[in-house]
């Protein structure tokens, strides 16, 4: 079947999954305000057939916001927060908490809506767009009552050496979130929502692709939260960070991207040493399959953490380090498995479905052939085959160092395998990498297996055994080392990451003591 033979016709489209349109012209910079200037028109990676011609279906359009905008959202958030005298900050946890649960509630009916703009907007399939907004809500649930028993524990008074305390968890001031592309509802809000339970005020930067939903999200978070707590805007980045950053009143800067983007908006900011940073960044997590890896389940595991999400997520693997005794076995059974995988739409729960923009999908095509170029092989037939944003998957051996395959994130459904015979050829090429999030190590030896992990465990921030990489499940610290990460999230952690521990204490005077039974 051809690439070209799998873009359908809008017709074909079953009636509840037709996209969403939505003409967005309205922003939060310190209340609800309607925008009258240039908008940005957006329109879906979904490829569709229209005659003898391939369209790419408009969704609707965000408002192009510039940087006094931003300038005024970053104003109303400071005037809010106030130094923690604001109405929001002031409040008890308990109140902060009650607020985020109504919002929740009434965010909860748009399910379906959010789903179908996650699937049009990036590609996502339906199904894995349901559970990204399912588990979004789920988080910030957990997160309401991680925070109230977190309170709880740290409140608690402790006498030491003639002293007695107690820790307030106090909030920092105004934070900046950066949210991806490929997961919008989900990497955003999972930072916003501790962040607002711990009493910051949130300036909210919408993904230019999968921020359209965040139109939906308006009149509920105004509706819900205090004038400046939450903004929420729209437009380029390049417009709107750099300003922000600059004038020195960002207090948190929770930003999931690259690096290089990280590094120069940092850099901007006047006083970088008191910028608190939560950072997710690239990542290039390995697997290493050894002799005696359990095959079944390695093939399984491998395919699913390269191809999931078409493999556009930081936690994929992207990059397979067999042992030759069993390379030649795997490789094969790789490729009938990427074979077998035909790209399709993504309401038609397809494995692999359309890359995220027609830009990605070219980049995709320039790193495979570059590798190509240098003497790579494709493993399986019509690896790499592309039509417009539709790519066949492709397994790809004799991938070296100097390949651009070999040391970028590709981001996308391109899994290089390399070939190695000592364990110590494995293990550098995860030790030495620019990155160190996770990686995969299949093998039943324990012994061998153990030397292994303990290893690998100095190089990245998780070890999986014998199953794929991924965030998951969201009680896990999730992290990286090196080019990965700053800071660590987890449902308890995030929280710690927007608030400041604070210690009110006194020595154990007779006085003292009474005074201090009667303060608290």
């Amino acid at each position: 079947m051809t690439l070209l033979s799998q873009i359908p016709r809008a017709d074909n489209i079953p009636p509840d999954m037709h996209p969403p349109e939505t003409e967005a012209r309205q922003f939060i910079a310190g209340n609800l305000r309607e925008w009258d200037g240039r908008v940005t028109e957006i329109r879906s990676p979904v490829p569709l057939r229209d005659g003898d011609d391939i369209r790419f279906p408009r969704l609707g359009s965000i408002p192009e916001l510039d940087s006094p905008v931003a300038l005024e959202a970053l104003d109303a958030a400071m005037g809010a927060f106030a130094f923690g005298d604001g109405a929001w900050p002031m409040l008890s946890l308990e109140e902060r908490a009650a607020t985020v649960r109504a919002f929740l509630d009434a965010v909860r009916p748009l399910r379906t809506h959010i789903a179908l703009h996650i699937m049009w907007e990036v590609g996502k399939v339906y199904h894995e767009a349901l559970n990204e907004f399912d588990r979004t809500l789920e988080y910030a649930l957990e997160t309401i009552d991680a925070a109230l028993d977190l309170d709880k524990r740290e409140r608690r008074d402790t006498s030491l050496q003639q002293v007695v305390g107690r820790v307030d968890l106090l909030p920092i001031g105004v934070v900046l979130c950066v949210g991806p592309y490929n997961y919008p509802f989900y990497e955003t809000l999972t930072n916003a929502i501790p962040a607002l339970l711990m009493g910051n005020s949130v300036i909210i930067k919408a993904p230019p692709r999968g921020g359209l939903l965040y139109a939906h999200l308006l009149p509920i978070l105004a509706e819900h939260f205090p004038d400046g707590i939450v903004s929420v805007l729209f437009g380029a980045s390049e417009e709107l960070l750099p300003p922000l950053m600059e004038h020195g009143g960002i207090d948190v800067f929770a930003f999931i991207g690259t690096s290089t983007v990280a590094d120069r908006l940092i850099s901007l900011h006047p006083a970088p040493h008191r910028l608190h940073t939560l950072l997710g960044l690239e990542a290039k997590n390995a697997a290493i399959v050894l002799p005696d890896a359990p095959m079944d389940i390695t093939i399984e595991e491998c395919v699913k953490g390269a191809l999931a999400f078409n493999g556009q997520r930081c936690a994929a693997i992207k990059m397979i380090l067999v042992h030759e005794s069993i390379a030649d076995t795997f490789i094969e059974r790789m490729a009938e498995e990427f074979t077998a995988i035909e790209p399709g739409m993504p309401w038609e729960q397809a494995r692999v479905t359309p890359i995220s923009s027609r830009e990605h999908a070219r980049w995709l095509s320039e790193l495979l052939e570059d590798a190509r170029e240098e003497g790579a092989v494709i493993e399986n037939p019509g690896g790499g085959e592309r039509v417009y944003t539709l790519m066949r998957p492709a397994l790809v051996t004799g991938v070296s160092e100097g390949m651009r395959l070999f040391g970028e994130e590709q981001f996308g459904p391109l899994l290089p395998v390399l070939r190695f015979t000592n364990e110590d050829e494995a293990l550098s090429y995860v030790k030495y990498s620019r990155y160190g999030q996770q990686c995969s190590i299949f093998d039943t030896d324990p012994v061998r297996l153990r030397r292994m992990v303990t290893a690998a465990a100095h190089y990245v921030g998780r070890v999986n055994i014998n199953g794929k990489c991924q965030r998951g499940p969201d009680h896990f610290p999730f992290t990286g080392k090196r080019d990965s990460a700053l800071g660590t999230v987890s449902i308890e952690e995030a929280l710690r990451r927007f608030c400041v521990s604070t210690v009110i204490a006194t020595p154990e005077y007779p006085e003292n003591t009474a005074l201090w039974k009667r303060l608290f």
